[in-house]
């Protein structure tokens, strides 16, 4: 996949699209007619063929999907809501403002793919999932308990769905909630085939951990409506987590702490500057950097990707930061709207013509502007996670991968140990994996391209060294 121009590109930070904006999350249901399997079709996005893949699975008597997006190497993408009908299907993916709607006729289903507003004609087939060789993936029968289980957002009136998986031992144990990169992530935080977030679940729980992990407001299981959420509002998801957990007899109140990966690592803080009853945090890539540093950092690589010359990507980029700088007086009035589409057709006319032919112009304009100009990524560029950090009281493992190219390991752990020596909370490890990647997977370049055909989902190391200090911080 491509890490995309201006927006930020996160799996991490995953409120992510590439410069065709054309990684979907999708969602397939069916009922009258069995349709559990593998559905391919073709789309034709102005000459560019994009091959799509949906993976429709059931679960008693609800069906879920992932998607694929061979061609950009996105493997194994979550998805949101999923209805069938009288033979018509319709997928949602919230998270993108995406929707498919189709009728099933013999072994094909005939519909339409919209995106933005603009129709795209899809017909599926049934093919052959491939195999994706995750070694690290946990197969059942499991040496624990797990259950479904749903908690209540009270103020927002969401039921968010998940799953906790708990020692099959009598007592009480320490647990964690893990808290997902941005964007409309499912409980294992799925992405490119990979499930990390199961992994770790399955790493704690057999060390003696409850775990909680669940499917984010809007997506799943989870009621809600994800395009308008924020990272604040994701918190206070977090904390209705923290008050779920709490009335668990397994667990023990005094011992639960937090783990986040990506914009987890910005929600841990900032749940735990509030809260008190946070025993510890851990921070895996997470930023310590403003959310608009980190974005032009993202916007800087994705030029480089593209060949653009020194010269004119300095250019480019200082184009973004005024535009970007410019919506902190957002008003979404129909005058922002039009400013912002012609900052948007000027940083297109900027670019070299090899790079145009790449970006067509209106695509270009359209998929920039339907992603900036959300709340989640207007509130995301004036985030400073430092104002989070100084607050924090409980102790704080921030690593992060040398490799990472969404989150830079340097920048970013020298602004969260500084920001939480402001705080005088020095009660802190930060460490950087060598060799390993915004996911800790061992990698070559760093790049979320290279993130799906990776075997590994997740460093060893990482998730002893994870255990270790959360056991110590247990400990003392």
């Amino acid at each position: 996949m491509v890490n995309r121009i201006i927006t930020n590109n996160g799996e991490c930070f995953m409120k992510k699209k590439t410069i065709i904006l054309f990684l979907f999350l999708v969602s397939v249901s069916v009922s009258a007619q069995e349709i559990t399997g593998s559905w391919s079709g073709t789309l034709n996005v102005m000459g560019n063929k994009l091959p799509v893949v949906f993976h429709v699975s059931k679960t008693d008597s609800s069906y879920s999907t992932t998607m694929d997006s061979p061609a950009q190497n996105a493997l194994g993408l979550p998805t949101s809501k999923t209805s069938f009908v009288e033979n018509k299907l319709e997928i949602v993916a919230t998270g993108l403002g995406i929707f498919y709607q189709g009728t099933l006729e013999g072994d094909s289903i005939l519909g339409t793919f919209n995106q933005g507003g603009i129709p795209f004609p899809l017909v599926l087939k049934l093919t052959d999932k491939p195999v994706l060789n995750r070694p690290q993936e946990p197969q059942p029968p499991f040496p624990y308990k797990t259950e479904e289980v749903k908690f209540i957002h009270k103020k927002d009136s969401i039921e968010l769905a998940g799953t906790l998986s708990v020692p099959d031992s009598a007592g009480t144990f320490p647990a964690v909630i893990l808290i997902a990169g941005s964007g409309p992530h499912d409980r294992d935080e799925t992405i490119f085939g990979h499930k990390p977030f199961l992994v770790i679940a399955d790493h704690l729980t057999r060390k003696g951990f409850v775990v909680l992990r669940y499917d984010k407001r809007g997506t799943g299981r989870s009621t809600g409506y994800y395009p308008i959420a924020t990272t604040q509002d994701l918190a206070t998801d977090v904390a209705a987590a923290v008050e779920y957990l709490k009335a668990r007899e397994e667990v023990d109140k005094s011992a639960i702490g937090l783990i986040g990966h990506s914009e987890g690592g910005v929600i841990a803080p900032m749940v735990a500057s509030k809260n008190r009853d946070i025993k510890f945090i851990v921070l895996m890539a997470g930023m310590g950097e403003r959310g608009i540093e980190t974005i032009m950092k993202q916007n800087r690589m994705a030029l480089e990707l593209l060949n653009i010359e020194p010269e004119n990507s300095d250019q480019s980029l200082k184009a973004i930061r005024q535009m970007l700088e410019s919506l902190s007086e957002w008003k979404g009035t129909e005058a922002d709207r039009v400013t912002l589409r012609d900052r948007l057709s000027q940083l297109w006319e900027q670019y070299p013509i090899l790079v145009k032919m790449k970006l067509k112009k209106d695509a270009f304009i359209r998929d920039q502007f339907n992603a900036i100009a959300t709340p989640w990524y207007r509130q995301f560029l004036a985030l400073d996670p430092a104002e989070y950090l100084k607050k924090v009281k409980c102790p704080v493992l921030a690593i992060n991968g040398e490799k990472d190219t969404q989150v830079l390991a340097e920048k970013n752990l020298g602004a969260i140990k500084s920001a939480l020596d402001k705080g005088r909370n020095y009660r802190y490890e930060t460490k950087t994996y060598p060799g390993l990647n915004h996911l800790f997977q061992e990698c070559e370049t760093g790049r979320a391209d290279e993130y799906g055909k990776i075997e590994q989902t997740l460093s060893l190391d990482v998730l002893s060294d994870i255990t270790f200090w959360i056991r110590k911080q247990l400990n003392n």
